[in-house]
C-alpha cells in the first residue's frame, strides 16, 4: 500500500518531510544537516567542546589564538605548544600543537586536535589549515554531529571554503562508541554545503556487521533542500500477497511538488506500481495516492486504488474541500490493506464542497456520490447521491435583545442508480427564535421554529409527484439546575438535573419521499434533538419530556474533570405516528441510558448501557478500560486495554453484534517489549482481528516483530487474511523496512501512537 503521510500544513512543513523522506541513505556530514526527529539516546563519544566563542557578526575574520607557550622563528613562523586554542567566529580548535607559517598562510596542528562548532565535534591526530584559499585538511577523524546524535570516522576530510567537503573512508552510526550495531560505509563522499546536498561512492548499509544494502553512487541531502533519488526498500509477507518487497524512489518536482513512485512486487500477485504526489500553495493543498496492478495473478485482472484530496482556502472565510475515491472491485482493500477498518469499507466517498462563513452565517455548495463496494448490499438499500445540495445556516442575537434568531435552510438534488426509484428534489427552510437565559446555578432556553419544506418528485416513469408542503411548527423548552459541594477529599461534586420538553404536532408524512432519512443511534445527545429523525424527509411528531441526571466530580484546582456521570430517558405522552415501518410507536418512554466516565491518574475509563425497561433487556452495551504508564508513548511505556461491545435491536440483524477487544503493551526488560490484540467475536463464536508480536529498542536501532490474523469482510465464509510483518529502525537513519508494523498497532491499540 502507499505509504501514509502526515497532513500538510504549510510550505515549510512540506519541506521539512520531504527532507526527512529523501535523507533514504542519510550520510550526514554538512553543517547544516536535516535529520530525522526521531533522534537517539545513545551517549557521544567526544568531548572536546569547551563553550563556542561569543563573537558578534561584525567579527567573523577576528582570531584568537592562546597557548602555554609560543616562540618565532626566523622564517615568520610562528609556533605555539601547550592548551592551543584557535576561536574565529563559532568555532574552536583544541590541539596539543600548531605552527602557523605567515608566508604560506598555513597552520599545521598536531596530537589530539579537537574542532568544534555549531553542528559537528571532531577529533583528529593531523591537521593543516590554509588560511588563504580557506581550505583546511584532516587525517584520522572521528566526527559527532551534534543535532542528530549521529557519530562517525573517516580516514580524512578535506573542505574548501566552507562550501564543499570530501571524506575517505568514511561510516556514519548512532550508535554507542564501541557499538556500531549499524554503520553506513562510504567510500567517498563528497557534500555541497551551498547547495546542501551530497554525493557517495561505493555505499554498503552494514546491520550486526552483515551488509545489508549496497549501492556503487547515491546522491542526498544535508539541509532543508530536497533532492530526488531512491528510498530505502520495503518488505514483509502475507498469505494474501505473498512475499512483498517495494523500491520506492522519491521525485522532487519543485519546491511545491513532489512525489513518491514504488515499484511494489508481490510473489502471489505480481507487480504494482504505488504512487503519491503531494502538492502545496500559498492558499491550497492536496495529495494523489494511485496503485495499479495490471494482472493480478489470483483473479487475473487489473486492480488499482485512487484517491484524491484537496483543501483551498480561496479567499477569507471561503473555503473549498474536494475528497474522491474509488477502486477496481470489491475485494481490493481485503487483498492490500492490514487493516481491518479499512478491510471493512462498505463505500466510498466521493465529495466536493464550497463553503462561506461570515459574522455567523454559513453557506455551502456540496455534491456527493458513493461507490459501493459492498456487493451484498441490494441496489435499492443503496444511499441517495446528493447533485448538489445548498445550505445557508446561522444564529444572531436581535440587536440588544436577549433573542436569537436562528436559520437553516437546504436545496438539495437527490439521484439514485436505481432507476425504479423516485428521484427529486427537497427544498427546506426553518426559522427560528429563541430566548437563552441563564442564572448562577440555572438555565432556561424556550425556542419555536417554523419549518417549510417542498418537493419536486419524480417516480420511475418521469411523472411528477403531486406532494404537498409539509408546515409544521417546534415549541421546545430546554432547562436545567446546577447543584456543586466541596467534598472531604478535596473534589468538587456537582449535581445538574435537566428537563427538555418537545411539542411537534402530527402530521402525515407517508406520501414523501424517503432520500436521506435514518434513525440516528440512540444515545444521551439524542434526548436533546429537535427531531428524532435523520435527514430531512421526516420531521417525528413530539409529545414528550426528557430526564436527566448528571453529577461530576471535579478538582477545584486544575478543573479537571475525575468521574462524569449521567442517566436519562424519555417520556412520552402521545404515541409517535411518524414512522418509517408505518407502524405507530406506542411506548409511554424510551429506553434508559446510562453513561459513565473516569479519567484518574493513568487509568480512564467509559461505559454505557441502554436498557428497554418492556422487553426487559440491554439494547445496546459499551465497556472500556484504559491503562497507559505515560502521557506520551514510549519504549518503556506499558498500556493495557480491555473493551466489550454489544448491540441487539431484538431481531436477527446482521447490525448486531457481541465483541470483546483486548489489547497491550507491556515491557519485559530494558530494551524488549510484548505487544499483542485479541478482538473476539462472541455472536459469530470466531475471531475478527489477532495480533502478537515482540519489540527491541536500543539507543540505535529497533526492529519489531508482529503477526497478524485478520478476519476478511464481505465474504459468505469465514476467511482470514494471515501476515507477518517487521519494521527495522536504524535510529537517525529512519525505517528500513516500512512503517506497516507501528501503522497496524498505531490503529489497533489505543495509546499506541510512535512519535
Amino acid at each position: 500500500m502507499l505509504a501514509e503521510s502526515a497532513n500538510i500544513k504549510s510550505e515549510t512543513s512540506l519541506v521539512r518531510r520531504t527532507s526527512n523522506i529523501a535523507l533514504s541513505l542519510c550520510l550526514l556530514l554538512g553543517p547544516a544537516i536535516a535529520i530525522s526527529a526521531e533522534t537517539t539516546t545513545c551517549p557521544a563519544d567526544l568531548s572536546a567542546a569547551s563553550a563556542l566563542p561569543k563573537f558578534t557578526a561584525t567579527k567573523q575574520d577576528q582570531i584568537n589564538i592562546s597557548a602555554d607557550s609560543t616562540r618565532a622563528s626566523t622564517d615568520s613562523n610562528s609556533v605555539f605548544q601547550g592548551n592551543v586554542v584557535i576561536e574565529q567566529h563559532q568555532r574552536r580548535i583544541h590541539t596539543d600543537y600548531a605552527e602557523y607559517s605567515d608566508k604560506q598562510q598555513q597552520v599545521t596542528l598536531k596530537g589530539n586536535i579537537q574542532v568544534n562548532n555549531n553542528s559537528m565535534e571532531l577529533t583528529a591526530q593531523r591537521g593543516q589549515i590554509d588560511m588563504e584559499n580557506k581550505e583546511s585538511t584532516f587525517d584520522n577523524i572521528d566526527f559527532n554531529l551534534k543535532s542528530s546524535g549521529l557519530r562517525g570516522h573517516a580516514d580524512s576530510i578535506a573542505a574548501s571554503k566552507d562550501e564543499f567537503s570530501e571524506l575517505h573512508n568514511a561510516y556514519i552510526t548512532s550508535c554507542a562508541p564501541e557499538d556500531n550495531s549499524w554503520r553506513l560505509d562510504a567510500g567517498e563522499i563528497k557534500l555541497n554545503h551551498k547547495e546542501e546536498y551530497g554525493t557517495a561512492d561505493d555505499v554498503v548499509l552494514r546491520f550486526k556487521g552483515l551488509p545489508f544494502f549496497y549501492t556503487p553512487y547515491i546522491e542526498f541531502p544535508i539541509g532543508e533542500r530536497r533532492r530526488s533519488g531512491l528510498l530505502i526498500p520495503t518488505f514483509g509477507d502475507s498469505s494474501s500477497r505473498g512475499f512483498e518487497f517495494s523500491v520506492p524512489w522519491y521525485w522532487n518536482i519543485a519546491p511545491n511538488q513532489d512525489a513518491i513512485l514504488a515499484p511494489h512486487y508481490m510473489s502471489r500477485r505480481g507487480t504494482q506500481l504505488d504512487t503519491q504526489y503531494r502538492f502545496l500553495t500559498k492558499s491550497s493543498n492536496g495529495r494523489l495516492d494511485a496503485a495499479y496492478l495490471n494482472n493480478d495473478q489470483v483473479t487475473d485482472q487489473s486492480r488499482y486504488q485512487l484517491r484524491l484530496q484537496e483543501h483551498s482556502d480561496i479567499t477569507t472565510g471561503l473555503k473549498f474541500d474536494l475528497d474522491v475515491q474509488d477502486v477496481s472491485d470489491t475485494q481490493y482493500f481485503n487483498d492490500f490493506s492490514n487493516d481491518i477498518t479499512g478491510a471493512s469499507t462498505t463505500h466510498l466517498n466521493r465529495s466536493a464542497n464550497l463553503a462561506y462563513t461570515h459574522n455567523g452565517w454559513n453557506a455551502s455548495m456540496f455534491a456527493q456520490t458513493f461507490e459501493t463496494i459492498d456487493t451484498t448490499i441490494a441496489i435499492v438499500n443503496r444511499p441517495y447521491r446528493r447533485l448538489p445540495q445548498l445550505r445557508l445556516d446561522g444564529a444572531r442575537a436581535i440587536g440588544s435583545s436577549p433573542f436569537v434568531f436562528s436559520l437553516n435552510s437546504e436545496w438539495v438534488n437527490y439521484e439514485h442508480e436505481d432507476t425504479t426509484l423516485v428521484a427529486g428534489s427537497r427544498a427546506t427552510i426553518k426559522p427560528g427564535l429563541s430566548l437563552p437565559v441563564q442564572g448562577a446555578y440555572w438555565f432556561a432556553t424556550p425556542a419555536i421554529s417554523y419549518s417549510l419544506t417542498d418537493y419536486d418528485a419524480k417516480d420511475s416513469s418521469g411523472t411528477t409527484l403531486a406532494l404537498e408542503q409539509r408546515r409544521l411548527t417546534t415549541k421546545s423548552l430546554d432547562a436545567g439546575l446546577f447543584f456543586d459541594r466541596p467534598l472531604e477529599s478535596g473534589l468538587v461534586q456537582t449535581l445538574e438535573p435537566r428537563m427538555y420538553y418537545l411539542k411537534v404536532p402530527y402530521l402525515d408524512q407517508n406520501s414523501l419521499p424517503l432520500f436521506d432519512t435514518s434513525i440516528p443511534d440512540f444515545s444521551i445527545a439524542q434526548l436533546f434533538r429537535d427531531n428524532r429523525f435523520n435527514g430531512g424527509d421526516r420531521i417525528g411528531d413530539a409529545n414528550q419530556l426528557t430526564l436527566t441526571l448528571g453529577s461530576r466530580f471535579l478538582n477545584p484546582a486544575t478543573g479537571n474533570e475525575i468521574v462524569r456521570a449521567s442517566l436519562g430517558q424519555i417520556f412520552y405522552f402521545d404515541d409517535r405516528r411518524v414512522t418509517l415501518t408505518g407502524i405507530d410507536e406506542t411506548r409511554s418512554g424510551s429506553a434508559s441510558i446510562a453513561e459513565i466516565s473516569g479519567n484518574w491518574l493513568r487509568w480512564r475509563t467509559t461505559a454505557s448501557v441502554q436498557w428497554d425497561s418492556v422487553a426487559r433487556r440491554s439494547e445496546k452495551q459499551n465497556f472500556f478500560l484504559h491503562y497507559q504508564s505515560d502521557e506520551r508513548y514510549t519504549k518503556n511505556s506499558q498500556i493495557f486495554n480491555i473493551g466489550y461491545r454489544m448491540r441487539d435491536d431484538g431481531t436477527l440483524s446482521e447490525g448486531n453484534i457481541e465483541q470483546t477487544d483486548v489489547s497491550f503493551v507491556t515491557p519485559v526488560s530494558r530494551d524488549y517489549a510484548l505487544f499483542g490484540r485479541w478482538n473476539y467475536s462472541i455472536k459469530d463464536n470466531h475471531n475478527v482481528d489477532v495480533i502478537g508480536g515482540l519489540s527491541y529498542d536500543s539507543c540505535c536501532w529497533s526492529v519489531q516483530l508482529l503477526a497478524q490474523r485478520r478476519l476478511n469482510s464481505g465474504t459468505a465464509t469465514t476467511e482470514y487474511d494471515n501476515a507477518i510483518l517487521v519494521q527495522l529502525v536504524l535510529k537517525g537513519l529512519g525505517s528500513v523496512s516500512g512503517d506497516s508494523v507501528s501503522t497496524t498497532l498505531g490503529r489497533a491499540i489505543p495509546g499506541y501512537i510512535e512519535e
